[in-house]
Formats: C-alpha cells, structure tokens, sequence
C-alpha cells in the first residue's frame, strides 16, 4: 500500500524563488527533488492529511509529488492554492488549482474533479471530494503550495 501525504505551506522571501523554498519548507518537503506526476491516485493509497511532512527521507531523495502553487511580488495580494481529491476502489484522482480567490479556486478544483470522474465513470467512486486550500497575503515576495507527497515503493 502507498502512503501519501498531503501537505502545505506559505513563504516569504526576497524572490518568488526563495518564497517558494520557504512555502516548501514550511510543509517539509524543500530538501528533496521533487518529481510531479500527473494526478491520478494508485489503488489501496492511504491518504493523510499531516500538514507538514516530517523529514523522514534522505536528503536529495526524488520524491514524487503533485503539486498546487502560487506565488506573487504584489505586496498585499492574496495568493491561493489548493488540492481536491476523489478515491474509487479502482484507484483516484487529485485535481490542483491555484488564484487568488479561495472560493474560485475550490471551484474550479471541484470542476476538474468531476470531470476527471466523468472520464473515468465506470469506477465505483465514493461521492466525497475532499480539498485542502491555502491563502496567503504577499508582504513582499510570496507564495503558497498545497501538495500530495509520496515515495513510489
């Protein structure tokens, strides 16, 4: 069975680059290379929402994500991202969306879900959508990420 966490963060900085380190920082997964995948959910994943990852892996290590961010120099700005998912016993689905509004953002997440459960209707989907989306106010370089971590065994 695959372990996956969800996981989020905000940062600040002098860059969106450093603000992105330290929004990756604050969900604990800034010390490993991360490898997005596209966004579909292996069959028997067990999904845990921990907030932040506790750095249990080497340094270095390629770990897979799907990844939501955002980032602004906007001083002011609120920035959002988000995660939705959606489980069948088949397998399942995450969808990421990001803006700068939360509700727009849970929207449009919840839109991508459908359809992608659409796509695949001949699964036998449980009916729950569950999201994480995060906001963050730009002080001076910002951004925000919300993200399903794991470690392909």
């Amino acid at each position: 069975m695959s372990e996956i966490e969800i996981v989020w963060g905000t940062g600040e900085g002098q860059t969106e680059l450093s603000a992105f380190d330290q929004a990756l920082h604050s969900g604990g997964i800034h010390n490993y290379n991360l490898v997005t995948l596209s966004s579909v959910i292996p069959k028997d994943a067990d999904l845990q929402i921990v907030g932040t990852h506790q750095q249990e892996w080497d340094v270095g290590e390629l770990v897979a994500v799907i990844l939501a961010e955002n980032g602004s120099l906007a001083q002011g700005e609120t920035i959002v991202a988000g995660l939705g998912w959606a489980e069948a016993e088949e397998g399942g689905i995450f969808f990421e969306g990001s803006g700068e509004n939360r509700k727009n953002v849970e929207k449009r997440i919840t839109r991508g879900i459908e359809t992608a459960k659409s796509t695949r209707d001949s699964w036998n989907w449980d009916e729950t959508i569950q999201t994480k989306v995060v906001e963050h106010t730009v002080e001076t370089a910002g951004a925000v990420i919300v993200s399903a971590v794991h470690r392909p065994v």
